[in-house]
Parts: C-alpha cells; structure tokens; sequence
C-alpha cells in the first residue's frame, strides 16, 4: 500500500511540474475553464451498505463528454465517470471483501479557478460477500461533490452520495 502511495505522489508532482491547466479569470460561475479530457482518480472512505458501514477505496476515470456545458451563463461541463474497487465488510466472525462499482454522469459547475462543485447521478451497487450471499445489487446514484483544483493537473474532491462518502485525489490527462 505504501509503495502504491509514493507511486502517485511521484506521478502527481511530476504533473504539478509539467502540466498546468489553464483557467480564464472572471466573475464566480463564469469563466471558461479548460480541463483535459481525461480525468484518473483515487478515492477513500465509507461504502454504506443497508445499516452497515465499511470502508472502501475507489479507483475512478472520468471522461469529458460535452466542454461547454447546457448553460450558456455557467461555467460547466458533462463527464462520464465510473469508479470501481474494493469494500472491506466486517461480520461477528469475519472479515470479507466485497467490490463497489458505480457508472454515473458527473455535472461540474466551476466557481473560480480554484473551486468546482458537482453533482452525479447514475447506477451503483456491490458485489458482496459471502456472508452477504454473494448477491449483486445494482441501484440509482446521486449524489454531490467538491473539487480543488491546484495549478496542475492535480485536484482534491470529495464526495457524498447515499452509497460512499470519500476523499481522493485526481490527475488531469
């Protein structure tokens, strides 16, 4: 786990060097920010799943689907997103991993060239374990989030939906 931490601090400044998104500067909600259009990600939190709450790490890719947005006056933007990765559910008498999957259409709206809220909304679910009996579920999502953008192509979001509530970073292709 550590060597996979140094792995994307060392990727992440190599794109904090390299790498500068560029952000046109104007009134809250209406500048016109360009972002590349591939989005990588890694997030960490709580799955809640019925009354019970896990943790869970999600690995995320988000492509652009439309720069501009729906709305003329705001600054936005429509991607596709998925993330995808392991739940970690803790029985009486075991530990078990299940996986938590979620396809969903991400709406961001920038408010300058640091801030930029979203809203999501699609399918989710998991794929439980054993002392679950190992049943798939599939379900809607929406939710909302965060995201700080730095002067490169790393930003921090975080995330919270009926399903997960996370933190991560996010590298800009």
């Amino acid at each position: 786990m550590m060597k996979i931490l140094k792995l994307l601090a060392l990727v992440a400044l190599f794109f904090q060097v390299t790498s500068p998104q560029v952000h046109a500067a104007g009134e809250p909600w209406k500048g016109k920010t360009e972002v590349s259009p591939v989005e990588l990600g890694l997030m960490a939190g709580a799955a809640i799943y019925g009354k019970d709450i896990n943790w869970s790490s999600l690995a995320s890719m988000a492509y652009l689907l439309k720069d501009q947005g729906f709305l003329d006056e705001i600054d936005d933007r429509l991607w596709i997103e998925m993330e995808l990765g392991p739940t970690f559910f803790s029985t009486r008498n075991s530990n078990e991993t299940g996986l938590q999957y979620s396809t969903h259409l991400r709406w961001d709206f920038t408010y300058n060239e640091f801030w930029t809220l979203y809203a999501l909304g699609g399918l989710s679910g998991f794929g439980l374990p054993s002392s679950y009996d190992s049943s798939f579920t599939i379900h809607p999502r929406f939710g909302a989030g965060v995201q700080y953008l730095t002067k490169a192509a790393l930003s921090f979001r975080g995330e919270v939906s009926a399903e997960f509530i996370g933190l991560g970073i996010a590298l800009n292709f």
